[in-house]
């Protein structure tokens, strides 16, 4: 196994998706738990990177959000193999990666899927969590929006809530 290929990253354009969704603190208790094949490519596949987001991405949330949420995590990637040198590696916290998954699907047209209200309460734990991401990073996006993507948000918005 070799690890993914990590581009050059800033608070601008970051590591997020279901890749940052992988990634946390320990003290962390939120995400996905799929860290090994999002950030390992078995021998014989293909070079792969991780998705980023941000300013010149298809997908950037920065005009709504500015950097809430991204942080440094090199620290991590290099306890966990991922990298070797010390460089910056700024990646989205499991807010902010939601919200980018969110709006990745907004942009298309559609009602979130990848991060309907079902995924966002198996990625968070508590009802203070869902309510931190709807009041502090999903309530912005719509700023970003108009026309049908902005209808699709207004109505989707209000059904997400703790379950």
């Amino acid at each position: 196994m070799r690890p993914v290929h990590i581009p050059k990253t800033s608070p601008e354009r970051y590591i997020s998706f279901l890749h940052a969704l992988n990634l946390r603190y320990p003290d962390e208790d939120t995400g996905d738990w799929h860290f090994m094949p999002s950030f390992f490519i078995k021998d014989g596949e293909a070079d792969r990177s991780v998705v980023i987001a941000g300013k010149g991405c298809k997908v950037d949330t920065t005009p709504s959000l500015k950097d809430l949420g991204v942080r440094e995590m090199s620290d991590i990637l290099i306890d966990q193999g991922v990298i070797k040198v010390k460089t910056p590696v700024y990646v989205a916290n499991h807010y902010r990666a939601i919200a980018d998954l969110v709006m990745a699907d907004l942009l298309s047209g559609r009602r979130p899927t990848v991060a309907g209200v079902s995924d966002i309460n198996d990625w968070l734990d508590t009802e203070e969590q869902v309510t931190t991401l709807k009041n502090e990073y999903l309530n912005l996006l719509g700023s970003q929006l108009s026309g049908q993507n902005k209808i699709i948000y207004n109505e989707w918005i209000e059904t997400v809530g703790f379950q």
